[in-house]
């Protein structure tokens, strides 16, 4: 993993969450220029998130076979093509069918580049390594997001999508020069875990792989249900719109922090460990948010606690994960990804049913709850220490 090779990887996450995130920033300029309401308009991240989650497995499943260069690629073009139709739709339903193709486009080059990451990097240092790479995706919500927006904002949002599909065009040169050939990686595997091929995978603890993907779906749930609702919770507790800006920074630089923070404990904690520290953190935070959230102050250090908390948990789960599985991860990464995007869209649900039919206040309390169904999962995890001993 060359310094080149993992600013690759990093740009190539990078983009993909600045996809899926720029619609919350450009919302009302594309409402009124495809004159359909900002609410139609947020379902395109609903859309992104379920197109993902089922894109996802199956063209990691039908893509196996072929050397990762031109299946990144190849996946990168037809992210391209998705991002000119967004930027060139005359209506709506020509702009879903642009998101529905860069999302399963998007949906291939996540797990790849991690599948790829996990295999190149030592297995002590595997979990830090995700974490470096997954940062990309919450650094497009410190940088992308806003540049993306400021874009929008002086020369249209269609050119928001033509700097993304701009960069894309870098990320694609870096790809064809830093994503290793299929020589380069028999080397890595062989180096790194002898059994390694592109064809080979075998899941080795399947009752522990369940457990990681519910516990990454009832996380992201837990996690979505406040996050999705932070606008009006802050709102109605006296803040301003300038004051939700600020919060949302926060989260972004929390998630930065966050990613690169859970994959480095993971190694020198163990995965199974630091998920149990973060989530009874991430309990505790949104135990207490209620009580911070009038005053603007502790309210900043509960939610920069809660976001790093949360972010730290998926390289965790990524790293736990490649521990049960022996070969390529590819498969079992893209239902792990499945699982964090269909999180995300149920936790939208939950959050919007307890908004409704209780208070906007009681989202924390929900939020908590779930994640505790998590933390027991995380308890009954196996020791992966203790299968070593055996197999040795």
């Amino acid at each position: 993993m060359s310094v080149m090779r993992i600013a690759t990887f990093i740009l190539s996450i990078f983009i993909v969450g600045m996809v899926e995130m720029m619609v919350a920033g450009i919302m009302n300029l594309m409402s009124n220029d495809l004159h359909v309401s900002e609410a139609i308009i947020g379902q395109l991240v609903t859309l992104y998130a379920i197109t993902f989650a089922i894109a996802g497995p199956i063209l990691v499943k039908l893509t196996n076979r072929f050397s990762p260069r031109p299946v990144l690629l190849g996946a990168l073009l037809v992210f391209i093509i998705g991002n000119v139709i967004i930027a060139a739709a005359p209506n709506f339903s020509i702009l879903v069918f642009g998101r529905i193709i860069s999302s399963a486009a998007a949906a291939l080059i996540v797990v790849k580049i991690l599948a790829l990451t996990a295999l190149l990097t030592a297995p002590q240092h595997r979990g830090k390594m995700i974490g470096i790479v997954y940062s990309g995706f919450s650094g497009a919500n410190v940088f992308g997001v806003p540049i993306g927006t400021i874009i929008g904002d002086w020369v249209g949002w269609r050119y928001t999508f033509l700097f993304i599909v701009g960069v894309s065009i870098i990320v694609g040169m870096l790809m064809y020069f830093y994503v290793p050939q299929p020589k380069n990686q028999s080397t890595a595997i062989e180096n790194g875990a002898k059994k390694r091929n592109n064809h080979y995978s075998k899941i080795l603890r399947p009752a522990e792989i369940v457990k990681y993907l519910m516990i990454t779906f009832l996380l992201l749930v837990a996690n979505s249900v406040t996050f999705i609702y932070i606008n009006p919770l802050l709102l109605s507790s006296g803040h301003d719109l300038s004051f939700v800006s600020i919060i949302l920074l926060i989260n972004g630089v929390a998630g930065v922090i966050g990613t690169s923070m859970g994959g480095y404990l993971s190694d020198k904690l163990t995965s199974k460990r630091w998920l149990t520290i973060a989530t009874i953190i991430f309990i505790g935070m949104m135990m207490i948010l209620n009580i911070f959230l009038p005053g603007a102050g502790l309210i900043f250090i509960v939610i920069f606690i809660w976001n790093i908390m949360q972010w730290s948990t998926n390289p965790a789960v990524q790293s736990g994960v490649i521990e049960h599985v022996e070969g390529d991860t590819s498969q079992v990464m893209s239902w792990n990804m499945s699982s964090l995007n269909a999180g995300i869209g149920i936790g939208g649900i939950v959050g919007g049913l307890v908004v409704s039919k209780i208070d906007v206040f009681a989202v924390t309390y929900v939020s908590a709850a779930i994640a505790f169904v998590a933390l027991i999962l995380i308890i009954s995890l196996k020791n992966i220490a203790k299968y070593r001993n055996v197999s040795s």
